[in-house]
């Protein structure tokens, strides 16, 4: 039995050989042919390459500082603190959605619908019919002539006119 699993796995080894060393050989041949494109792209992009890592190593300076590791615990700590927040609130979360919904309280709240007054069109109308019934229509016997008093004119608030405000349509 064991010559037999011996000659299982040599002959499981030369197909191995016989199926790879075509797939081995096509690769190689490719690789052969693109280097010369692969090393004219390198010698283009070198400059971007090397400010590249110029930018990283001093974007890490403050990373490689002594004072990282004595701010390491606190970070650990903040950073343990907001995972077990982040996945309690989910949890909390995802049991209010689910008793919200077992519970039918989560329709929508639909508004109550306005009662509807009168328009602006009908205000106006209604106070233009109110106003034209105040006003008295019938001549006056005697126009009123107010005399000016002579004295010296004052400049100033107080001596301006006060006009009364009439109701705005607004």
């Amino acid at each position: 039995m064991a010559d037999a699993t011996t000659i299982f796995f040599l002959v499981l080894h030369i197909l191995k050989q016989l199926i790879s060393w075509p797939l081995i050989k096509l690769t190689n041949a490719i690789i052969i042919l693109l280097s010369p494109f692969y090393n004219v792209i390198t010698f283009i992009l070198l400059p971007f390459v090397h400010l590249g890592r110029a930018v990283i190593g001093v974007l890490s300076i403050p990373f490689t500082v002594k004072w990282l590791e004595r701010i390491e615990t606190l970070y650990v700590y903040l950073g343990t603190a907001a995972l077990v927040g982040c996945i309690t609130g989910t949890i909390v979360f995802a049991i209010f959605k689910v008793m919200s919904s077992s519970l039918n309280i989560d329709a929508t709240i639909v508004p109550k619908t306005r009662h509807q007054g009168r328009t602006t069109a009908e205000y106006r109308a209604a106070r233009r019919v109110k106003k034209e019934g105040i006003i008295d229509h019938s001549p006056s016997a005697t126009p009123v002539v107010l005399k000016k008093v002579a004295g010296p004119r004052r400049r100033g608030l107080l001596s301006q006119a006060i006009m009364e405000e009439e109701d705005s349509d607004f």
